[in-house]
């Protein structure tokens, strides 16, 4: 009986580590959410060469938020140890899942690394077998297509990229009705595709629109509103409306330099947008 109730109350600690992680990162603290997923691992019972599906899990979950902090590496480090033993540790239709989520994962990661071709290939392997699994279009399978478009595009693969954000669009506009964080991350790359295809009508209000619904949903300093800001930023450069752009830049570097820190990846390319914007603008008064 006692052993019973010591292992229920690790997996209640668990769980509050776990859902408290979840909610920093949904406001964007995620040095908060990684100390938590951190102090959970420390709960676990060590299982070097025979991890427990609680392990697999929780690497999972601070890859994720290394990514977000930055941390390249150290995201990949868990990502392969959780592929490492999934095959393993999950069986059936969890499994496939599971791998799915790490693959999807997995080319996130190269996304924000800028490896888009071997992203792709992680990305593409990760919607399959989500699609083995579910059978249906489900909002799972939708996201892999979200992350797929998003390496596609980094290759200039428009024609590909815009036909899986509409696949994908409907599904979002069910599941999340009118306002999401995910649905403001499909419109935001949604508008990206027609400001790089040269569609800037069709691009600016998907910009407005993920702008507005960002700061509604994840709140004003979040980082993924100065991301958007950028990418705002970048489609005022192309218009030629550098008042605009600087607005966007600056407001981003506040808020990406006060949540992840001036040495973050996103923050040192919103910080060389703007001094691009300025180097051109004092050639242009010369």
């Amino acid at each position: 009986m006692a052993t019973h109730l010591k292992t229920a109350a690790k997996v209640a600690d668990l769980a509050v580590l776990r859902g408290r992680a979840k909610r920093y990162s949904c406001r964007g603290l995620y040095r908060e959410a990684a100390e938590c997923l951190l102090e959970a691992l420390k709960r676990l019972k060590p299982q070097r060469f025979s991890p427990s599906p609680d392990h697999l899990i929780v690497w999972n979950e601070i890859g994720m938020v290394c990514k977000y902090l930055g941390k390249f590496q150290m995201a990949e480090n868990y990502y392969r140890l959780a592929l490492r033993h999934a095959r393993r540790v999950f069986h059936g239709s969890f499994r496939d899942l599971f791998l799915a989520s790490l693959y999807h994962n997995l080319g996130g990661l190269d996304h924000s690394r800028r490896h888009y071709l071997r992203g792709e290939r992680y990305a593409r392997r990760g919607l399959q077998l989500r699609l083995k699994s579910t059978g249906v279009l489900s909002l799972g399978a939708a996201s892999d297509m979200v992350a797929l478009a998003a390496l596609l595009d980094g290759q200039r693969k428009f024609a590909e990229s815009e036909t899986l954000y509409m696949r994908a669009l409907p599904v979002y506009r069910r599941e999340y009705r009118r306002s999401h964080p995910e649905l403001a991350v499909l419109l935001n790359n949604l508008a990206s595709l027609y400001h790089a295809t040269n569609r800037p009508t069709r691009a600016e209000p998907l910009f407005r629109a993920t702008l507005r619904m960002n700061r509604r949903e994840l709140g004003a300093l979040h980082p993924d509103v100065g991301v958007t800001l950028n990418n705002f930023g970048m489609f005022y450069c192309s218009q030629g409306k550098s008042r605009q752009a600087g607005r966007c830049f600056q407001q981003a570097l506040r808020i990406l330099e006060e949540r992840v820190g001036s040495t973050h990846p996103n923050t040192r390319a919103v910080r060389a947008n703007y001094r691009r914007l300025n180097d051109k603008k004092h050639i242009s008064d010369r």
